[in-house]
């Protein structure tokens, strides 16, 4: 009979320690960072349902951006490299609502629409991030963008402390 009732109690605490980690857990998970959308003011430089960035904690993830004038949406006029500045223009925008700016990514993907755009890319990208440590980068070629695009870019930043 002791045996019963010291056994019985055994798993009544293991119950009772097993819940209250279940609630830790819980309540980490609900204190935790939260998603937050960065959303300019009178920005829209795509007709596509996405938000322009995700802020959770210090991570700002940023969708990815063509050269579209953020007042109509419309892709600007004269290829590759006018887009690539619009495009740069547009996401420091973005990082700015977010209270950062280039120093603070960390990562950038890139697609492009035709490798022979690869130096000229690289040319104008220095102008952006000059300062080392240069964000990671990936770029990749793509048959072909949306809405026709020569350059879409991705990024992730982290905000510094400072």
């Amino acid at each position: 009979m002791k045996r019963s009732i010291t056994l019985v109690a055994v798993v009544f605490v293991a119950m009772a320690v097993s819940f209250a980690a279940g609630q830790q857990v819980q309540s980490s998970r609900a204190s935790g960072p939260r998603k937050q959308v960065i959303q300019p003011p009178n920005y829209r430089p795509t007709p596509s349902p996405l938000s322009p960035a995700i802020l959770v904690g210090d991570t700002l993830y940023l969708s990815g951006a063509t050269g579209g004038d953020p007042k109509d949406g419309e892709l600007v006029k004269g290829g590759f490299g006018p887009e690539f500045r619009q495009i740069m223009s547009n996401l420091q925008t973005v990082l700015k609502s977010a209270d950062m700016d280039l120093s603070d990514v960390v990562a950038v993907t890139a697609y492009i629409d035709d490798m022979a755009n690869y130096n000229q890319f690289n040319e104008i990208y220095r102008q952006y991030f000059k300062a080392d440590p240069l964000p990671t980068r990936s770029t990749v070629a793509v048959k072909e963008l949306a809405r026709g695009a020569h350059l879409e870019l991705t990024m992730t930043a982290v905000r510094s402390r400072k």
